[in-house]
């Protein structure tokens, strides 16, 4: 807030308009890097990540990795968790936090005893292949209250 009136380019001066050292009048364009000011989804970010946790856990699976598409498993779990806490700028800097703070603000209890399952089982085809069911049906639906989220945050808007 305290810089928002740099912004305001109806303040600026022809002259000011060139960068230092520079004959050349500068432009306003789009660019990538430090200077550009790109802006991130963060939340879209996590949840692409997710995806990815889950599409390895799929592969590891069909290649007999069962400790690791676990292990990818339980990633999607945390990733969409902390996807859907940060939506609602809830932060947490641990696994177990947001696990934690998922259960609190999202759903009822049991979804840290279904995420920490990893712990009480040993890597065998079976739990894999239904921990990853489990994951995959947990990514689905934090993706739709994702979705949810922004039509209602879209509806507020247009009111």
């Amino acid at each position: 807030q305290l810089l928002r009136h740099h912004a305001e380019l109806s303040a600026i001066q022809e002259h000011e308009f060139k960068d230092w050292g520079y004959e050349e009048a500068f432009k306003l364009a789009v660019g990538v890097g430090e200077c550009a000011g790109v802006m991130i989804d963060l939340v879209a970010t996590l949840f692409l990540e997710a995806e990815e946790k889950l599409d390895s856990a799929f592969t590891s699976f069909e290649e007999q990795l069962y400790a690791d598409s676990i292990y990818h498993s339980y990633n999607t779990f945390i990733h969409g968790a902390k996807a859907l806490l940060l939506s609602k700028q809830i932060s947490s800097n641990s696994q177990y936090g947001i696990i934690t703070e998922f259960e609190k603000h999202f759903v009822e209890a049991g979804f840290k005893s279904l995420v920490l399952k990893i712990n009480q089982h040993e890597p065998t085809k079976e739990f894999a292949e239904v921990y990853y069911n489990e994951a995959k049906e947990f990514l689905k639906k934090v993706k739709q209250k994702r979705e949810q989220q922004l039509l209602e945050q879209e509806d507020t808007e247009l009111a």
